[in-house]
């Protein structure tokens, strides 16, 4: 559970009972950072120094934890502003950087996480602890917690059979991905903040975050983005402690760190990381090393790939967990050893470029909202991204037309309406198929969950270019955060500045039609920083994909993974037959079999094993 990583919190209503919470969390470092004006905890958890802010103005309470640029007396300042929960509103947007919110106002309660779920707020009952009404009836009341796993220690909560059958699938459309796997644990929408009455009961989930009217030129974007950005990275490398950052070579990771060596006060307190591929097709060393060479005192450590644990290699013998299934833990092998090279040059923070092909490359079914205002443009454009992607122009064509609305969209395929053809670029989304490994009790339970969730599906916006962003977006950072938690330590963490709130702001509000484009491969970070980045890197159109790498370690690896269905938790619990998984370990790897749904089945087991082992609540004092 929250042992994996180091940092977590609860947030706690302003009544008596809701102190037991605390008493039920891992007792290692846990510390009150916040009181309500009662006295009474608000906020518990474990958290670095360096990464929390509080201050107290007559009966409001704020708390900012991550990374923020507020300083000690704007937070202040800010307290001292607020008179109801609504005035929290523009805080989030309010500073640089990524950082949950947490006020106490009038013995109300607000707990916010970000707009693109890099930072998450989960909620539920605490039954058992609970106070008691006039006539003696036990009043369940809420608990918020930033971390999934902990809240499900502190409520002793079930896993959710449903639900973690869901997991084993691909690519879930929304809302379905933000669904907990436990009883009794819900999510808070990214975007949207959870607020409490003093009595603890009756949460309400609210938005405060709504993407920007793209109406910004390019121009004034890139400008705008590389503000953003660089306020983004003088939050984290502001101060004397080394740090140190991913140039990959690719245009995202490289502009975080040619940025960050700016703000460092010295050569000696960054360096930057780039992994040399022995594999003939991938550019990404060259790129690097020509980034690199505009800062001649930049400390740059170039090292081969076979120094990482191979790709799924060390799963086996892999602990500590994110807080819900991922495929992140794939990678938690070579996320650590990443994380052993960046400590071996003294640093406590890593800088990387995720998120960014998220926010500038855009969706394609941008088309499909530009046929609506500008069809010639829209028709041209169909051509060349159908040819890029090979697809059928009569595919796309159809797919551009189609005006169903996204609760019939998903309706249509929960409930097996529609003929299986290749995903428009248009479309709303990707739906899963049923692997042949689900049981059919399992098949029941998704099936059940898909139908139920399809009465009431509503796209996160109204047209479905913008509906793709921002799911492009909050996957990401529900990935990404799920890869930060398993390199966390107390004194360790990766960051991603392409996911903070102001950045995605500036970028969603850029015109689709000149940040999307088939023509020309992420014109807005270029645009941004053509003036600092080696005009080579600012060309380049190619991107390395590792997938050689996956292929070698797949057949190093295959045959002690299949081993593993042999004692699988996931078929204990009724959800898989092992059979058909087993035998696909025994193919060479293919990217059409190997990929997607195997590797989410592949986690979910590896997530499934650690979960049946951590401690629960009833274990901790």
């Amino acid at each position: 559970m929250a042992d994996a990583g180091w940092h977590y919190f609860v947030a706690l209503p302003d009544v008596e009972g809701a102190a037991a919470a605390i008493g039920r969390l891992p007792t290692d470092g846990v510390h009150i950072l916040l009181r309500h004006p009662s006295g009474r905890p608000c906020v518990a958890g474990r958290t670095a120094e360096s990464r929390a802010l509080v201050a107290e103005r007559g009966d409001t309470r704020l708390a900012v934890i991550g990374h923020c640029s507020a300083t000690q007396d704007e937070l202040a300042a800010a307290a001292a502003r607020i008179d109801d929960l609504t005035d929290l509103d523009r805080l989030g947007l309010a500073w640089a950087g990524s950082y949950h919110l947490v006020a106490s106002v009038r013995g109300r309660l607000r707990v916010q996480g970000t707009a693109s779920g890099l930072r998450r707020v989960f909620h539920g009952e605490l039954g058992a602890h609970g106070e008691l009404g006039a006539h003696g009836e036990l009043r369940a009341l809420t608990v918020a917690a930033d971390r999934a796993d902990v809240l499900a220690a502190v409520l002793d909560a079930p896993l959710d059979p449903a639900l973690l059958a869901l997991r084993t699938l691909d690519a879930l459309p929304h809302p379905l991905g933000d669904l907990p796997p436990w009883q009794n644990v819900s999510a808070v929408p990214p975007g949207s903040y959870l607020a409490l009455d003093p009595d603890g009961r009756q949460p309400l989930v609210k938005r405060w975050w709504q993407a920007p009217e793209p109406v910004v030129s390019l121009t004034e974007g890139g400008q705008l983005l590389r503000q953003a950005l660089d306020d983004a990275i003088r939050v984290r490398t502001r101060g004397t402690q080394p740090v140190s950052a991913d140039l990959s070579g690719g245009m995202d990771s490289t502009s975080i760190a040619l940025l960050a060596a700016r703000h460092r006060p010295s050569p000696t307190t960054f360096t930057t990381f780039t992994m040399e591929n022995d594999d003939q097709a991938d550019e990404d060393v060259q790129w690097a090393r020509q980034a690199a060479a505009g800062l001649p005192d930049l400390n740059h450590i170039v090292y081969s790939n076979r120094e990482l644990p191979p790709f799924f290699g060390g799963l086996m013998e892999m602990d500590g967990v994110p807080d819900e299934p991922s495929t992140a833990v794939l990678s938690a092998p070579r996320l650590r050893a990443i994380r052993q090279r960046a400590l071996a040059h003294r640093s406590r923070l890593h800088l990387d470029g995720l998120g960014g092909d998220q926010l500038l490359r855009g969706h394609p079914a941008y088309q499909h909202d530009l046929l609506r205002h500008r069809p010639l443009l829209a028709a041209q454009r169909l051509r060349v991204l159908s040819q890029l992607r090979r697809s059928s122009w009569g595919v796309e064509a159809r797919g551009l037309l189609d005006g169903r609305s996204y609760r019939r969209w998903f309706a249509d395929r929960a409930h097996g309406r529609v003929r299986r053809t290749p995903n428009p670029l248009s479309d709303w989304g990707h739906f899963p198929s049923l692997p042949v490994w689900l049981t059919p009790d399992a098949r029941d339970l998704v099936a059940r969950t898909l139908h139920d969730a399809a009465a009431t599906a509503e796209p996160l916006a109204p047209t479905r270019g913008r509906h793709n962003d921002l799911l492009g977006i909050q996957d990401a950072g529900r990935l990404v955060r799920q890869c930060h938690q398993l390199t966390e330590t107390q004194d360790f963490s990766h960051t991603s500045p392409f996911l903070d709130d102001q950045v995605i702001q500036v970028c969603l509000a850029v015109r689709p039609e000149e940040r999307v484009t088939p023509w020309e491969f992420k014109p807005l970070i270029k645009t941004a920083m053509a003036d600092i980045m080696p005009p080579g890197v600012l060309t380049r159109r190619t991107k390395g994909d590792g997938t050689t790498l996956v292929a070698e370690g797949f057949e190093a690896h295959r045959r002690e993974l299949a081993e593993l269905w042999d004692g699988s938790r996931l078929a204990a619990l009724g959800l898989i037959d092992p059979g058909p998984l087993r035998e696909l370990f025994d193919l060479s790897y293919n990217d059409s079999l190997h990929r997607g749904a195997m590797q989410s089945a592949l986690s979910c087991e590896l997530w499934a094993r650690a979960t049946a082992t951590r401690p629960t609540a009833a274990t901790h004092p």
